[in-house]
């Protein structure tokens, strides 16, 4: 009786809105984003890099009125998953149910993996690998243990990685060397060291880099189950999760930008805003904000991580796989959190942060987020047109305009990425669609099938 409470996949209601705010805010992680992201951006953009933020802002708030208010008709563990499924059907699901499954192993491992070189740059005698190996084992194990245990580690983590964050801030604003008219007119380096007015493409190509960063204020529904009056908080605290994040990362940018002693050498380094964290704060003040940074990547490592087996769990209980998949992903462990989905998820990312050097992944994955964004504006618009009479606890105001604005912004966006990443985006989707029609439609069918003829003859 105890084993199959748990194969069904049962959920407890422990969440407070405090607790899922944190776990979003540090799924985000202000620290990360910046220090992760603002290089990419930099790389495309120049000082525009500002003005790509700006642009993923109003996008990323558009979106999270899109989340908080399907949020609330749809809540379930599956989060986006389930929004799409609902909205737009089931074969929609299915994509973006795979789009999450190759991010799960992807994402925290290419965290961890950054976390760990921050930390070899502090004691070169850590090997990089191993300690995001090490660091992933550790995830792994919180992520098991009770939800409510690891939201407070989260948000403890969480008050730091604010700390650090704001600490830079502070520090590089003060250590400004620009007026604010340096962000106002964006330049950036050509190939022959000159300096050269930043163009539109420029910045379109640095707004995936920063939709990445502001990515996470979408992890309050993944809790929707546990989670007390879900309908009620979950918008709220998406709300709140994406204001904070919009907030710290551009004062993180606007401060990083005005501080940094020479464009062009900034545009050389490998990590831009420890040469600007050096030259504001010195060798001594530059390694404590370091450190802040290794503790605020492993905490987004985690609150990334404690949402992916939940999306998984709840394909499981739609019966998108084989059964022994199903029951893998579907099966719960005396805590009530999905035990084998963290453990897949802990095997996949430790063996990436193993085999893995710190390639750039963001445009990857930063286009495989937006592309879920399309879905889920998508879902808000035929959704509000199929059912104007549901029942909405959360409605977006200015409709329609916060989905159109972020149709419009994640196209424009996508029409400057890199062609590899966009491919092996259309490959993930088309493995999808050949999925559906070759397995799940059949099975569905079948089911279907049999389900009537079971009918018939009951009524004969």
């Amino acid at each position: 009786m105890h084993t199959e409470k748990h194969t069904q996949g049962e959920f407890k209601q422990v969440l407070s809105m405090k607790q899922v705010v944190a776990i979003a805010i540090a799924a985000i992680s202000p620290t990360t984003s910046v220090f992760l992201v603002y290089g990419e951006g930099l790389s495309s953009a120049g000082t525009g890099v500002f003005w790509a933020f700006v642009i993923g802002a109003c996008i990323a708030i558009s979106m999270a009125f899109c989340y908080a208010e399907l949020g609330s008709v749809f809540p379930g563990a599956g989060g986006a998953y389930t929004i799409v499924r609902r909205a737009l059907g089931k074969p929609f699901g299915f994509i973006a149910a795979l789009l999450f499954l190759v991010l799960g192993v992807v994402v925290t491992a290419s965290i961890l993996v950054s976390s760990a070189t921050y930390l070899n740059s502090l004691v070169p005698q850590i090997p990089v690998n191993w300690a995001a190996v090490v660091m992933m084992g550790i995830v792994t194990w919180f992520s098991l243990e009770r939800i409510g245990a690891a939201s407070w580690v989260a948000m403890a983590m969480l008050i730091i990685e604010l700390a650090v964050i704001f600490a830079f801030i502070v520090i590089t604003f003060v250590g400004a060397r620009h007026s604010v008219s340096f962000i106002f007119h964006p330049t950036t380096v050509n190939a022959q060291g000159h300096l050269i007015n930043t163009g539109m493409a420029g910045l379109l190509a640095a707004v995936v880099p920063a939709l990445f960063a502001f990515n996470g204020y979408d992890w309050p529904l993944y809790f929707a189950e546990e989670t007390h009056e879900p309908k009620r908080v979950l918008p709220r605290a998406v709300m709140v999760a994406v204001i904070a994040s919009v907030v710290t990362e551009l004062l993180g940018v606007i401060s990083s930008t005005l501080a940094m002693p020479s464009l062009s050498e900034a545009m050389k380094s490998s990590a831009p805003l420890t040469y600007i964290a050096q030259s504001s704060a010195g060798h001594i003040g530059a390694t404590i904000l370091i450190i802040g940074v290794v503790i605020a990547m492993f905490d987004t490592g985690l609150s990334g991580n404690l949402a992916y087996a939940r999306i998984y769990l709840d394909t499981a209980r739609q019966d998108n796989w084989p059964g022994p998949i199903n029951r893998f992903f579907g099966s719960m462990n005396r805590h009530n959190v999905p035990k084998w989905g963290f453990v897949f998820l802990g095997i996949g990312n430790a063996i990436l942060c193993y085999f893995t050097s710190l390639n750039n992944l963001i445009t990857f994955t930063g286009v495989i987020i937006v592309v879920i964004y399309l879905l889920i504006a998508t879902s808000a618009l035929i959704h509000r047109y199929k059912n104007r009479s549901a029942d909405r606890p959360f409605r977006m105001p200015l409709w329609p305009i916060p989905p159109v604005i972020a149709i419009i912004g994640v196209i424009l966006a996508l029409t400057q990425q890199g062609l590899g990443d966009l491919l092996k985006t259309a490959i993930i989707i088309a493995i999808a669609v050949i999925y559906w029609f070759a397995y799940l439609r059949l099975k569905k069918d079948g089911v279907a099938s049999t389900t009537d003829k079971t009918a018939t003859v009951i009524r004969h």
